[in-house]
């Protein structure tokens, strides 16, 4: 018992914290007992705001987001089931705005880059060959408010139409009386005579044609006297493009003299401002000093036409002229000993035959006690 003049506490400082721990349990239990957010989709919102959690069987409304439509009869809506979580529901049901249906237009032709006309979506425009575009050529489907439209106005594919090409002077062009050219029209140019006794070279493209965006497919070309100087190579020749007076594209091609070598290029053309392109070339004598290194032709020339004998080149060792001089008479004595033992050995070869023939005889006595001579056959 308590003491005299002392009251017992209803909850003592110790049960307090054991108190608080149940109050958590049992809170905790009924939250178990229900669902936590539902899900979220791509496609369609809830309705209302979410709560933390909810209660089993509570059921929570979807609709689509904006941009998308609603086509039965796919579920928008879900339940908490007993096992704590949500019935399945997807937004497969909401669809997205399309853009309108465009028409390929006339003489082109209009590419979906997505494959279809939701927003989003990209509109590519082509023309034909021959056709050029007016307008935009890529529109986009966009979401205004709650409608898909276009960016823009689809374009127009036009006929390519070109202006006469310019007029030059000393020369004229084909279809001169035609004011307006289609896609790929083509002229011709030519040239004048000229008053003097060379004539005008056409410089340039001859045949020009209307291409894309209306223009010519070149400029147009000139027609001028085009004369280069009679090309002369010292120590050198010409073996091709023979001629008293080089025009415009006049191609000559030069070697050198033997001993000599080509100090640029073997080929060269009268270009239009009455030069030769590359310049003319020099034939450069071969350096036969041992002292000095063998020429070489420029970086654009070919290689020299004559090469010196090797035992010219520095550092190559060079024969005694003196050996050279004694090998000589050695292989005369020897070509004399070979003829002389030659005519001996045949000359041997002779007597030994006819001594042969000789001995072969049989000699008899006529009756007058003389020798008489008698081969045997």
């Amino acid at each position: 018992m308590a003491p005299p003049g002392r009251r017992e506490r209803p909850f003592s400082s110790g049960r307090f914290p054991g108190l608080l721990l149940a109050t958590l349990v049992l809170q905790l239990s009924s939250f178990s007992d229900a669902c936590e957010a539902p899900p979220t989709f791509e496609a369609m919102e809830l309705i209302g705001k979410p709560k933390p959690y909810y209660k089993v069987g509570e059921r929570v409304d979807y609709k689509c987001k904006k941009g998308y439509f609603y086509v039965p009869p796919l579920a928008t809506h879900s339940i908490c089931d007993r096992n704590h979580t949500w019935l399945p529901v997807s937004d497969e049901g909401c669809y997205r705005e399309m853009c309108p249906h465009i028409r390929d237009p006339l003489n082109g032709e209009a590419i979906l880059a997505n494959g279809s006309y939701e927003f989003g979506s990209e509109l590519h425009f082509i023309c034909n060959e021959g056709y050029y575009l007016i307008g935009k050529d890529i529109l986009y489907c966009e979401l205004k408010d709650t409608v898909a439209v276009w960016s823009g106005k689809p374009p127009l594919c036009e006929k390519i139409l070109c202006t006469p090409p310019p007029k030059i002077k000393n020369g004229k062009h084909t279809f001169s009386e035609v004011e307006v050219f289609e896609y790929l029209d083509a002229v011709t140019y030519s040239c004048d005579p000229a008053p003097g006794p060379d004539p005008f070279s056409l410089i340039g493209e001859s045949m020009i044609y209307c291409g894309n965006n209306s223009t010519w497919s070149h400029a147009a070309p000139e027609c001028k006297v085009v004369k280069c100087r009679f090309p002369v190579v010292e120590n050198g020749k010409q073996i091709s493009g023979f001629g008293k007076k080089f025009y415009y594209k006049a191609t000559v091609m030069f070697e050198c003299d033997k001993g000599y070598y080509l100090n640029g290029s073997d080929k060269i053309v009268c270009e239009s401002n009455s030069t030769w392109d590359p310049p003319v070339p020099k034939c450069l004598k071969v350096s036969t000093s041992p002292n000095t290194k063998s020429p070489t032709s420029s970086a654009s020339g070919p290689r020299p036409t004559y090469k010196p004998p090797v035992s010219n080149y520095p550092g190559y060792p060079k024969p005694d002229e003196g050996i050279l001089d004694s090998l000589d008479d050695w292989v005369i004595a020897l070509i004399v000993i070979v003829i002389v033992v030659a005519v001996a050995v045949i000359c041997v070869a002779l007597y030994r035959f006819l001594q042969g023939r000789k001995k072969k005889g049989t000699y008899l006595t006529d009756e007058n006690h003389r020798e008489v001579k008698f081969t045997s056959l």
